[in-house]
Order: C-alpha cells, then structure tokens, then sequence
C-alpha cells in the first residue's frame, strides 16, 4: 500500500487548483459572435462563418474593459486571481494571473478587433515552476493557420474561421451573449499544445444569484465534452457586460469553484441589485 502523507497530500491538491484554475477555465471553449452564426437545430452545429454585419466602432460600444478579482476553491484549498480586458490601439488584451505558495502562472491573449469580427493573433502562457509547459501562439490568418515555436513540442496546425485559444474564446463568447446570438446550443473549437478540442456549450437559463459583489442577474450556461466526464456550469452576469460571476466544474469526484469577488467596468464598480 502507497502512504499519502498529508503534506505531499496537499501539496498535489494546490497543484490541482491551479491546473482548474489554467486548464478548465480559460478553456471555456466558449460561443462565437460578430461575424459567426450558429444553426438553431436542436442538436449543436459547428459555428459556420457568415457575412460580419457589425463594425468595430459599434462592437466596441459593447465591450467594456474590465478588472476583476476571482477566488478559486476546491475542498478546503482556496487561492485567488486577477483578470483584466484592455484595449490596445485596435485590439483586445485579455490577461490572468495567479498565485498559490510559490506557484506563478499566467496567461495573456491579444485579440484583433477589425470590420471582420473578433479573432485571436497571439497567445501566452507561462508557470514558474515548469518553462517546458510554456506556449506563444501565433495566428496566421493569411494561411489559415496557428504555430508555436515555445512550446517543448513546437507545432503548426491549420485554424478554421471559428478557432480560438483557450482564453480569448470567452471573450467571443461574451461578445455573443451581447448580441444574443448564443442560440440553444453551439459548439467551438480551441487550440491548445497543438491539439483541436471542439465543446458544446448549452444555455440553461437564467438565475439571480448571491455574489461577494452582491445579488445578480445571470445567464447560466453549461460546457461539455464528448467522451469527458467533466462539466462546466458558468453563470454571467447580464447586467455586467456578462462578466463570469461564478464558475464550477465537476470531473469524477472533483468539484472546483470560481467566484467573483470585486470588479470595475469601465470604471464603474460591479454592484447588486437593489433591493
């Protein structure tokens, strides 16, 4: 028999909630919108590209650049994170970061915000404690394809029109449910390490849900996989530009949490309703 002594015990158990925190999350493979439809059949369809009708100027009026405080648990271990949206010149800066004992790990994702609809251009990740998990993706959309040369096995991989990286798809997701284009169910692909996965997103409804920031109007919204045990329920905040207000995934006997702690939009401070 392997002893576990409760050390070592705890030690994996921090390592756990940081891979949920930079595995699960970002990749929300979540919805599509600003040039991407999605088929209104009652089975999910794969995203497919139509004619953008909406111009950055106008888009940009919906999206608001955010900063927000999450607090991650699992079990008794709980940790925090930062997320921050920021524009940069015509594009999107979408970036996380993360801490637990001396673990550092973070993500950044630049996102193009044309006439075209939002895409990805480039993606970073890095952890502290192993380089050889570290990414920089590149996206071609000349060639229609992606490339990391950082990663301990670089690739190259042909994209579609509705490709993401793991963390800017939940800003197209947003985007969507701004538009109210996220339909019954979707699906979505995201790169990441070289591999494609596609994911179904199914909305369930919509809940007023207690918050740290206070009580708040949600759209809830679940995320599968295929042949995965794991499954993803997010709630969003209506009234905050569809900010992730919570966040839980349960794989097997693994239940891990996200909440929204504090946050500004726009400059404003996320608040509840009043009641």
């Amino acid at each position: 028999m392997i002893k576990i002594y409760p050390k070592a015990a705890c030690f994996f158990s921090q390592i756990r909630l940081l891979a949920f925190l930079f595995y699960a999350i970002p990749s929300l493979a979540l919805a599509s919108g600003g040039g991407i439809s999605a088929s209104p059949n009652t089975r999910p369809e794969m995203l497919t590209p139509v004619a953008p009708i909406l111009t950055a100027a106008i888009r940009e009026e919906k999206i608001l650049p955010y900063q927000a405080k999450y607090k991650i648990s699992s079990n008794s271990l709980t940790t925090t994170a930062t997320r921050s949206l920021s524009k940069q010149g015509n594009n999107w800066l979408l970036k996380q970061h993360a801490k637990l004992v001396f673990i550092r790990v973070s993500e950044e994702s630049v996102i193009e915000d044309s006439d075209d609809g939002l895409r990805p251009l480039h993606y970073e990740y890095s952890n502290n404690m192993s380089s050889r998990q570290d990414q920089s993706i590149d996206f071609h959309w000349t060639t229609q394809s992606a490339t990391d040369k950082k990663y301990r096995k670089p690739w190259s991989s042909k994209i579609s029109a509705d490709t993401f990286d793991q963390l800017g798809a939940q800003l197209k997701m947003r985007e969507a449910l701004m538009y109210d284009r996220l339909g019954g169910e979707i699906s979505q692909t995201v790169v990441n390490r070289g591999k494609h996965k596609t994911y179904t997103i199914k909305k369930l409804g919509e809940e007023t849900i207690d918050s740290p920031a206070g009580k708040l109007r949600t759209v809830k919204l679940l995320r599968s996989r295929p042949g995965s045990s794991s499954e993803t329920t997010v709630w969003l905040a209506k009234d905050w530009n569809y900010l992730i207000v919570r966040l839980e995934q349960r794989e097997d006997d693994e239940v891990y949490s996200l909440e929204l702690i504090n946050a500004t939009l726009n400059g404003a401070t996320v608040k509840g309703l009043s009641i």
